[in-house]
């Protein structure tokens, strides 16, 4: 028999599983318990079912003092309310879980950068073939092209700056 202790309250658990699952979303490992308790009586159902309404948890495993913060997945019985003497006893079943680190936005931030990375990767294989076919060919030199690449610059940078910022501008409006 396990006993957790659950926001400062005690529990003798007949039934406990801990088992590491993925998230779907940022790809983190996260604990999942898995878990279950009796009492008996409508009292202790009413106490326990208002308990396992709060949507996070306190847990500390008192067998091995490991204490995580765990959001509330779900808990259940057999019964319902109205069924319920002071003589029937209830097995509470409750899943916890860790909540991941990094959200689904920080995911896809994360995903955005590393596309946007691999655009500009993609953009300077392109640029650097197109200079060595041009060289191949005759068509240019190295110093021809950067002479051309000063000039354009010079000429338009703060035009190009400028429709770059206003096409970002667009996409967040």
């Amino acid at each position: 028999m396990t006993q957790l202790m659950i926001n400062n309250v005690s529990f003798h658990v007949d039934m406990f599983e801990e088992k590491m699952i993925t998230d779907a979303n940022t790809g983190e490992e996260l604990k999942r318990l898995n878990f279950s308790f009796s009492v008996v009586g409508k009292a202790d159902y009413d106490k326990y079912d208002a308990f396992f309404e709060d949507p996070y948890f306190e847990v500390t495993n008192m067998d091995t003092k490991e204490t995580l913060i765990l959001k509330n997945i779900s808990h259940s019985t057999f019964y319902q309310s109205p069924e319920i003497t002071d003589h029937t006893n209830i097995v509470f079943r409750v899943k916890l879980q860790q909540e991941p680190v990094k959200t689904k936005e920080q995911v896809k931030n994360e995903q955005s950068t590393e596309s946007k990375v691999n655009e500009m990767l993609l953009s300077r294989i392109k640029f650097k073939a197109l200079v060595e076919l041009l060289e191949e060919k005759g068509l240019l030199t190295g110093d021809e092209l950067y002479t051309k690449i000063e000039e354009v610059a010079e000429r338009d940078f703060d035009i190009l700056r400028d429709e770059l910022s206003h096409s970002k501008k667009e996409l967040k409006a």
